[in-house]
This record gives C-alpha cells, sequence and structure tokens, in this order.
C-alpha cells in the first residue's frame, strides 16, 4: 500500500483545536468584543510548551544561524511556569475598546470577511481618523503603545484610532478560501472604515502592511487623506543596476544595494521558506508553540535594533499567531509577495515615509537596513514628508513610540 492510501485509510483524528478556538460574534456592523480564548486551548497550549524537545545546537551565543542553545529552552520554562495568558488577556481587554464585524468579500474573493479591529475615538470629534496596518510577525497589539498617544493628540492634532487584526492574524479569523490578497483585504478595510462612519481617513503601514496600503492608495484612493509608512521598499530597477556597473551611482544607492544584497543572501530564508513553502513550515509551527516562538524571536531579534523582548512579551506575540492554526497568516504572507502582488502601482495620494536602520542591532552590516533612497521611493510615491532615523529596527511603534508618534503627528499635521 503506498503511503497516501494508508493515510487515507488510517485518517488521524481531526483535532478539536484547528478552529479559531474563540467564540466571534456573527454581525454585520461593528460590535464590541470582549478577547476570551477557550480554557481548554488554553490548556492545551501549556500542555504542549511542557513537552517542548530541545534541539541541539552548537552555538552558545546568537549568530545568523538563529537562537543559541538554551534561549528556547529559558523561554519554554517561563512560559510553562510563569506565564499567565489570562492576565495578559485580561489587560489587552481593559486597554482597548475591542470589535468584531464582517464585510462582503470582493475581487477574487466572495466569502464574507470577519475583522477584529481596536477602535479608539479622540475627544475631539474633528480628530483625523487613522486606520493602523501591521504586517507579518505581527497583530494589533504591534500599535499599543502609539494607539493612547496618538488619540489624546500633540501640537493640536489627535486622531480617532482603528487598529486592525489582518485575517488570520490575532483575533480576526482566517480566509476560508483562497484568493484573500492585499488588494481584497485592503478594499475590506475600507468597508470597515465606512461602517464606522469614516468616509475620509488615513492609513498608517508598516510591512506586509505596506504592501496592503499601496492597493488600497490605488483601489479606495478617494477616501484617503494620506499615507505614512514606516518602511517602503523600493528593489534596484535595471537601470539602478546598469548605472551601478557605468560607476554613476551614488554612495547612497551602492551601500543600499549592497545592504539588500546582505539582507536577501544571509537573513531572508523565512522569506523565501514561507513563500514557496507556506503549507510544509505550517506543519511544524501549528504543533510546536515553542518553535515558532523561537521562529518569530529570531527575525524579532536580527531586526529590532537591539530591543530586549522581554519573555512574556515574547510568548504573547506567540500566542496570538497561533491560537489559530498559523498557516492562514503564512499563506497570506505568502499570497501577498506573489509578483502580480508587488508589482504596485504608483500612489498618487500624499505620502509619509520614516526610516530606522539598525546600529544597535546584532548583525553591523545591516546597520543601514532598509534605508532606501528618497529619490528611488519617489518613483512610487510623492513623497510629502521624510525623516531617516539610523536606529530603531523594523517595529520603531515598540521600540521608540514617542519618536515614531511625533513622526505621524508631524506628516499628518503637514497635510
Amino acid at each position: 500500500m503506498s503511503p497516501v492510501a494508508a493515510s487515507a485509510a488510517t485518517p488521524v483524528q481531526q483535532s478539536k483545536y484547528a478552529g479559531l478556538n474563540f467564540s466571534f460574534p456573527d454581525t454585520r456592523s461593528p460590535q464590541r468584543f470582549n478577547l476570551n480564548v477557550n480554557q481548554d486551548f488554553v490548556d492545551y497550549a501549556i500542555r504542549k510548551v511542557h513537552d517542548y524537545r530541545p534541539s541541539p545546537v552548537f552555538s552558545s551565543s546568537w549568530t545568523a544561524e538563529g537562537p543559541p542553545a538554551g534561549a528556547l529552552t529559558s523561554l519554554a520554562d517561563y512560559w510553562a511556569k510563569t506565564y499567565d495568558w489570562r492576565k495578559v488577556e485580561k489587560q489587552m481587554n481593559e486597554q482597548f475598546a475591542h470589535y468584531a464585524t464582517t464585510v462582503p468579500g470582493n475581487g477574487d474573493y466572495t466569502a464574507p470577511i470577519p475583522l477584529h479591529f481596536v477602535h479608539e475615538r479622540s475627544n475631539d470629534n474633528a480628530a483625523t481618523p487613522l486606520l493602523l496596518i501591521h504586517g507579518w510577525a505581527s497583530t494589533h497589539l504591534e500599535w499599543s503603545r502609539v494607539i493612547e498617544p496618538l488619540t489624546h493628540g500633540s501640537n493640536n492634532k489627535s486622531f480617532h484610532i482603528v487598529a486592525v487584526d489582518l485575517p488570520g492574524f490575532g483575533f480576526s479569523p482566517a480566509a476560508t478560501m483562497p484568493g484573500l490578497r492585499a488588494r481584497e483585504i485592503g478594499r475590506a478595510f475600507d468597508a470597515l472604515m465606512k461602517q464606522l462612519g469614516y468616509e475620509k481617513y488615513g492609513i498608517v503601514t508598516t510591512d506586509l502592511g505596506w504592501l496592503i496600503g499601496m492597493w488600497m492608495v490605488e483601489d479606495v484612493h478617494d477616501s484617503i487623506v494620506g499615507h505614512f509608512t514606516d518602511f517602503f521598499l523600493v528593489p534596484a530597477s535595471e537601470s539602478d543596476l546598469a548605472r551601478q556597473a557605468r560607476g554613476e551611482t551614488t554612495e547612497e544607492e551602492n551601500n543600499f544595494m549592497a545592504t539588500a544584497a546582505e539582507w536577501f543572501t544571509k537573513h531572508a530564508s523565512y522569506a523565501t521558506v514561507m513563500n514557496q513553502k507556506p503549507s510544509a513550515i505550517s506543519f511544524a509551527f501549528t504543533d510546536s508553540p515553542v518553535g515558532f516562538a523561537g521562529w518569530l524571536w529570531d527575525l524579532k531579534y536580527g531586526s529590532s535594533d537591539g530591543y530586549l523582548y522581554e519573555h512574556e512579551e515574547l510568548i504573547t506575540d506567540t500566542m496570538l499567531q497561533w491560537i489559530q492554526p498559523p498557516y492562514h497568516a503564512i499563506r497570506a504572507y505568502s499570497d501577498m509577495n506573489q509578483p502580480d502582488q508587488v508589482m504596485l502601482p504608483r500612489s498618487n495620494i500624499p505620502t509619509g515615509v520614516t526610516q530606522w536602520g539598525g546600529v544597535n542591532g546584532p548583525f553591523t552590516s545591516l546597520a543601514k537596513w532598509p534605508l532606501t533612497p528618497r529619490t528611488w521611493i519617489e518613483r512610487m510615491a510623492p513623497v510629502t514628508y521624510f525623516k531617516r532615523h539610523d536606529f530603531g529596527g523594523h517595529w520603531p511603534a515598540v521600540t521608540h513610540p514617542n519618536l515614531w508618534v511625533n513622526d505621524v503627528v508631524e506628516f499628518f499635521s503637514s497635510l
């Protein structure tokens, strides 16, 4: 009997944890929503953590190869003995107002699209609505340190904040069929903002959220007053490479191309695996919460400019992406990185760009990653605000929230 036939003859029992593992309201309009993960799933997660099997590695320090020996053992020990999901969940519920809604499918995705989001309004009714869109290895929690200062405002500028979980991340239920990609998600987010009564609003993006935002300024441009992003990656064009061969590129351009080559040849294996084999890698991550935490920790460690993540912070980030099986978020990453999705249109919306380097990070060769030359960004968007920080890393709203908020306020105040 072939392995396939044998598998069909003796199927593995369907796990009761393969779904959402929390209740999501059946609603077609915004409804208050308390985060409440099923207790049996919380118990299951702890059992899996207790059963963590450490992997031997040669290095006793963190390298480009990954975490050192003992790092994940220490994390697993803290998770099993000290970490309290219910305490964290209670804090999230008390800190912000959480909502659920469902918007219609669109484009190539015909199923309804349920969304979880945080909605915090400023006391100023005339405040600018802002939609915050996170990326991979993240959820709405990425914005937890900036939501309150944005709603309270500074320099006579405040905002109504909507911080959404991408479908399949956090508490936004995953897609139920293929076809939910950047453009469809962007249109769904616009429908969400319309449900909230925001006909005009700004968007704030990072990482995969930037891809979504770049399609939103094309597809729903009449809704958007400005696009602020802390991540704007433009690859070298054939013309750039030809100019470099002739010795005509600037020092800034040469540094960027060298740093990009360093990143993609030595540090972007996670992207290659998730783009090419989302199902295969998901089997391992779904079965091992500690292994999944190690994958996320390695990515954060190399990209956060030396920021020291606490165990509770890492575990919470992992839980928010493990409560639902990780496949859906990884598949979303793969879908949004396909060639037809990253061939982005040129934006005509006023764009604010801040860049954050990694001078304090563990890999000195990435100190200037990804400081894209402004002239390259201007090929794709009308840049009306530009600021470069040598530090901060890939998650500046986490590592330097006050500076990040100041940049957001300055950009939207200038419109």
